[in-house]
């Protein structure tokens, strides 16, 4: 337990970086730049304006991108690729405290169009609730199993318990509060028995409300910022809205016991050179935090997953012989921390530009509504999201609370993180 004085110590650093880094870009967008095209004809503009519009380029870039792939080809059920028929797939479902959402998940995947497909709810033992559903389920449906976590305390433990109890040889991995597509595992298996060891589907919160909304806009964000990763190799996969070949678990040595085993998972498949596949058209919904405080808290924990994955995989890099690929890896990972620190620099000037010369900060906010509204739009369509509640206005803010988020995922990670993980409230929404 970290002692009061290094709470302080932790929480003091927080609000000194965030304001450090804050009025860097206050002073430096202050900067002004004066160009001469000719005798006659000169510029004069805030330095800001530069940096905002680098800004403005890549958030519109990222979100043509990621608006094209939600668009393109139409809806997921119309794919050529999928394979409603052939090998056995076993359906993991890790749940601890779901009792009163594991049906989401466990109903949709009984519901796909797969004909050899069994699902596993892997439980904790000292959950006797969520134990309890899962064995009613387990009654209920032959093709579902109720089973114990043999290393009980993570998530990851839950899917490997899982891969190494079963006798099938393709898996899917879905948390307990998502809704799977219907067409999600005859798309998946589609690739995998193909040249894919990885599949990734889509996952979005469903924005059922204010927060909601804006738990919504933040994962639009985060998808757009993905992009930027596949433009040098690096696909991202997860432990959730996930397929995956035995072939590649064993490739990795299943999931990694850390903070977020989803992120270290891709870290893992792309040093193991394995194949990653996505399909942003094959969408699932996950239960999206209904209060400030569960998605700050939900969102804080991710981050500090970021932080504990870049320090990995420097140790890591620091005790063997590093390669393209882990250059690659340990660039993401390290570049995913510091360009969230990074945007409070960006968000400094953006509200700088507000101030002072507002006309140069409106491309960028029309470009993140544009990005919002490229996939939303899509969702919208295809009836998964109704339309938007009115806190969408606030979206650009997001990009600050990554900013601050990521600051104090540093701070509390090296000062007064002892490995506990904040779990919301789910209730089925």
């Amino acid at each position: 337990m970290p002692s009061v004085v290094t709470r302080v110590v932790e929480k003091a650093g927080t609000i000194l970086a965030v304001g450090a880094l804050f009025a860097v870009g206050f002073v430096t967008g202050a900067d002004i730049w004066t160009v001469a095209l000719s005798p006659l004809i000169i510029l004069d503009f805030f330095e800001s304006a530069v940096y905002v519009g680098m800004f403005t380029v890549a958030i519109a870039g990222t979100g043509v991108l990621l608006a094209y792939d939600v668009w393109r080809g139409g809806s997921s059920a119309a794919s050529t690729s999928r394979l409603t028929s052939g090998p056995a797939v076993r359906a993991i479902v890790p749940a601890y405290k779901d009792a009163d959402v594991v049906d989401e998940s466990v109903t949709s995947l009984l519901e796909n169009e797969y004909d050899s497909l069994r699902i596993s709810v892997v439980v904790e033992p000292d959950d006797e609730r969520t134990r309890a559903r899962a064995s009613e389920l387990a009654e209920r449906y032959d093709a579902v199993d109720c089973v114990i976590n043999g290393s009980p305390g993570s998530k990851a433990t839950a899917i490997n318990t899982a891969v190494e109890r079963s006798s099938a040889d393709y898996f899917v991995v879905f948390d307990a509060d998502e809704r799977a597509s219907p067409e999600f595992v005859s798309i998946a298996m589609g690739e995998l028995v193909g040249d894919a060891d990885v599949f990734q589907g889509r996952r979005i919160p469903r924005p059922t409300g204010p927060v909601e909304t804006l738990a919504y806009c933040e994962r639009v964000v985060v998808q757009a910022g993905y992009m930027i990763g596949e433009f040098v190799g690096f696909t991202h996969c997860q432990s959730s809205a996930t397929g995956f070949t035995r072939e590649a678990f064993e490739a990795v040595g299943g999931y990694a016991d850390v903070l977020t085993e989803d992120i270290y998972f891709s870290h893992q498949c792309h040093k193991a050179g394995l194949t990653v596949t996505q399909n942003r058209r094959c969408t699932s919904t996950m239960e999206a935090p209904h209060s400030v405080r569960d998605l700050w808290g939900q969102r804080k924990r991710w981050r500090i997953g970021h932080v504990q994955v870049s320090h990995l995989r420097l140790s890591e890099a620091l005790k063997g012989d590093v390669d393209v690929d882990d250059l690659v890896s340990i660039g993401r990972a390290v570049g995913a921390v510091l360009a969230g620190a990074t945007l409070l620099v960006l968000t400094a000037h953006v509200l700088f530009l507000l101030l002072f010369d507002p006309g140069s900060a409106i491309a960028a906010l029309v470009a993140i509504y544009g990005l919002i509204a490229g996939v939303w739009s899509r969702d919208l369509v295809d009836g998964r999201v109704a339309p938007p509640s009115w806190t969408v206005l606030f979206a650009p803010l997001v990009y600050l609370g990554h900013g601050v988020l990521t600051v104090k995922a540093m701070f509390e990670y090296g000062l007064t993180w002892d490995g506990e993980w904040y779990q919301v409230t789910k209730t089925g929404a």
